[in-house]
């Protein structure tokens, strides 16, 4: 059994099932024997809009267009937000189905590494708006949209120990990769800008934000308002505006694609793995092995 979770969500755009694989490969390499104490996972919570995407993407081009590769990531960023936007609280609308997608990966996450498995969340983009519906819904004791409406999904005891790990509260660190959020937010004053709280109602974790100076679609979010401040530990820049070569990129569509490959993304994550996982070392062991371990 593992000894913890690392989950990755993708973003904006046509969707890879191994997306995630360079950064798991990477992480394999840098870990070595410790990766197999690893459950790595995607959450693929999206699938379900794909094939209208790819029709309406295909219709639209019997037209004459330029810049499709631009167009493409747009009509798919775009309208997979609105479909989550636009049937919050109908049963079994997208954005339930989004959510259950999630719920699904987290159950599945649990029966490899048990459910009081450490957590680390990697999410991209929209996938950073998706998750922050899942958790502020699950944060809430009373919801009526989504898969926590009524209590949460059935067969699950409200408190036990899988319901806290399917809510996220073994979430130990939430790395968001080039957020959207600010995009969906900024109409609102700035006091009812509410980010999802990581530091009590059970949760304890670490939030770290990344974003690429160039990177029309990812943000900052400290300064988006002061609960955002509260919860994200810190903005990281994954290249200073202050480096002329990247100032000189201008707003592009490669630096919302790179946080993947970023070493600052990596080598953070890198060691807040080996911190959790030597923290967890006790926490599989045997009572023989503890015992000995004491006895020492």
């Amino acid at each position: 059994m593992a000894d913890l979770v690392i989950l990755a969500a993708p973003g904006m755009g046509a969707v890879e099932e191994g997306f995630a694989d360079p950064l798991f490969d990477h992480l394999k390499s840098a870990l070595g024997q410790d990766w197999s104490r690893i459950h790595a996972d995607t959450l693929l919570c999206q699938g379900h809009l794909q094939h209208n995407l790819e029709r309406t993407f295909e219709a639209m081009q019997k037209r004459d267009m330029d810049y499709l590769r631009a167009r493409k990531f747009m009509l798919y960023g775009l309208s997979e937000t609105a479909a989550q936007l636009s049937d919050v609280d109908q049963r079994d609308g997208n954005y339930e189905k989004t959510q259950q997608a999630v719920y699904q990966t987290l159950e599945r996450a649990a029966k490899a590494a048990g459910d009081t498995a450490p957590v680390i969340l990697l999410t991209h983009s929209i996938g950073c708006n998706i998750l922050s519906n899942y958790l502020w819904d699950a944060q809430r004791p009373i919801i009526n949209h989504g898969i926590w409406r009524d209590g949460g999904p059935k067969g699950v005891h409200k408190g036990s120990a899988k319901d806290l790990f399917l809510r996220g509260k073994t979430l130990a660190h939430w790395y968001t990769l080039g957020p959207s959020i600010p995009l969906w937010t900024a109409a609102m004053p700035r006091d009812q800008i509410q980010a999802v709280t990581s530091d009590t109602r059970g949760y304890n974790f670490r939030w770290k934000n990344f974003y690429h100076p160039d990177d029309l679609f990812g943000w900052p979010l400290k300064p988006l308002s002061p609960s955002y401040n509260q919860a994200v530990y810190r903005d990281y820049e994954t290249r200073p505006l202050a480096d002329w070569s990247a100032a000189s990129w201008g707003p592009q569509l490669v630096a919302h694609d790179g946080y993947w490959d970023s070493k600052m993304v990596r080598d953070n994550l890198l060691e807040d793995l080996r911190e959790l996982l030597k923290k967890n070392t006790t926490r599989r062991s045997s009572p023989l092995q503890r015992a000995t371990a004491a006895a020492i």
